[in-house]
């Protein structure tokens, strides 16, 4: 039992300081281009600079607040293993993610729980579980909306799907 804790007190304590000294995606160069907010008043500020490795036929899977539950993202999740099955020669990452509410290791949990829940339907639907290269949880880090709504809390509540580096 302590060795336990002490085992995760330790990667708490390294994810910390990883998160510290790493730079975040969100925090790239910040031209006109790769950085932009919508123009109406009642929509969230979005962060628009993506991950180079992003696929932009597949939709990101959004979760409601303090689920990892796939039944409202059925649509996206079958029209995503769809294509996979159309381009057998893509390998993906899925990243999970979380909006800031919530402690850190909570979030850590959780954003992971929907990366996984996503894999395991995608295998359960048919795509290879060796075209998966991981699925992993990123917590509250990278957000795509930076207010303090439900709108734009939302937006941070998913799984994305990157290509994997070959």
């Amino acid at each position: 039992m302590k060795l336990s804790l002490v085992i995760v007190v330790l990667v708490v304590a390294l994810l910390v300081l990883a998160s510290l000294f790493a730079t975040p995606l969100a925090a790239a160069p910040q031209d006109q281009d790769q950085l932009a907010a919508t123009s109406e008043a009642n929509q969230p500020t979005l962060r628009t600079w993506k991950d180079p490795s992003m696929i932009e036929d597949l939709k990101n899977i959004e979760f409601d607040f303090d689920s990892h539950d796939l039944a409202s993202e059925q649509l996206s999740l079958d029209a995503n293993a769809q294509w996979l099955k159309s381009h057998s020669n893509v390998r993906i990452r899925l990243c999970g993610y979380t909006d800031p509410r919530g402690d850190i290791v909570y979030n850590l949990a959780l954003s992971h729980r929907r990366a996984e829940n996503v894999k395991q339907e995608l295998v359960r639907m048919g795509i290879a579980e060796n075209r998966i290269e991981f699925a992993t949880g990123w917590g509250k880090l990278y957000p795509n909306c930076l207010e303090s709504t439900e709108d734009c809390w939302k937006l941070n509540r998913r799984v994305e799907f990157l290509r994997a580096i070959e």
